[in-house]
């Protein structure tokens, strides 16, 4: 039920779906879903076993596993937080879920699993060079998809998100650069960048990673595939921050820091032909686009 979950969870209900949800709304709140007759709601924790076994107490086509503790600055605080949630809990959902037999179940990775490359584009053949515990917990949780489906035969499918953003999405210490410029912009903060500004992220708006989520999960040739989802663009995090201060019209200044020392990457742009080639990906947001559609929800927090 973070940005992606509950965007998901609404593209899906608009499709006529049934769908059910565990979270533990430890980073987020049930107000950020619809009211709808076709839409159960599990309070819990995927590490605890009461929790799946209410929720997995029926069958599902489809499971979608978002679920995890966000993001690499934590993950530097706590490792073993970020190893029980993201590694054990992923392994104890995909042992509940390969007792159904589900038509497919798809895990959200990440493309931070990359970590430096030598070329800034991102190919899923990529040799992966995690360089937090983070990225460490997301790789290690592919490999338990391709173990349980080698033992079990539950069809998988994995998608690596790069940098989504967009409504639902909310600012704070952890969170994401593009909410917090905005917070910042829209209370006439200082906006302070990590780094020159120079550095690059493929930043995607969240309907088009759900697009590409529910693609991949239920397209034929997606099975036991892994794709990136990105928009195949990179954006420097200077542009974001003077995007987001002419969007809302703030005369916040711009300050910067040094860098973290887990902040390897200084550019990064997705290799999504595999996506589009095989699933017909084709993310249509640009960045102008996303960040009003952005901005918009903002004003309605207010």
């Amino acid at each position: 039920n973070g940005a992606v979950g509950c965007n998901l969870v609404r593209k899906l209900l608009e499709q006529g779906s049934k769908v059910t949800i565990l979270d533990d709304f430890s980073q987020s709140n049930t107000g950020n879903l619809p009211r709808h007759n076709n839409l159960k709601i599990v309070k819990g924790d995927i590490t605890d076993k009461k929790a799946l076994s209410k929720a997995f107490s029926k069958s599902f086509d489809y499971v979608f596993h978002l679920a995890a503790r966000f993001a690499n600055e934590l993950s530097v605080k706590d490792p073993l937080e970020d190893l029980r949630v993201n590694v054990q809990g992923t392994l104890q959902v995909l042992l509940h879920a390969s007792k159904q037999k589900p038509e497919r179940f798809l895990y959200t990775s990440s493309s931070s699993l990359y970590g430096h490359q030598e070329n800034p584009v991102m190919k899923e053949d990529m040799m992966p060079n995690p360089s937090t515990p983070y990225a460490t917990s997301k790789l290690t949780a592919e490999y338990y998809c391709k173990s349980i489906h080698e033992l079990y035969g539950m069809e998988y499918s994995i998608v690596r998100l790069s940098n989504s953003y967009g409504p639902y999405d909310p600012p704070g210490r952890y969170r994401n650069v593009i909410p917090n410029f905005f917070e910042n912009a829209m209370h006439e903060r200082p906006i302070t960048i990590t780094g020159t500004g120079k550095e690059t992220r493929d930043f995607t708006f969240v309907e088009d990673c759900t697009d590409g989520i529910i693609l991949a999960a239920t397209k034929k040739r997606g099975k036991n595939q892994i794709f990136n989802l990105g928009t195949g663009k990179e954006t420097q995090i200077r542009d974001i921050a003077r995007l987001i201060l002419d969007i809302t019209g703030s005369k916040s200044k711009i300050n910067h820091k040094p860098m973290r020392s887990f902040d390897h990457v200084k550019r990064r742009k997705m290799d999504i032909s595999k996506a589009k080639r095989m699933l017909g990906y084709n993310p249509s947001t640009t960045i102008e686009r996303g960040l009003d559609k952005t901005y918009q929800w903002f004003l309605t927090r207010r």
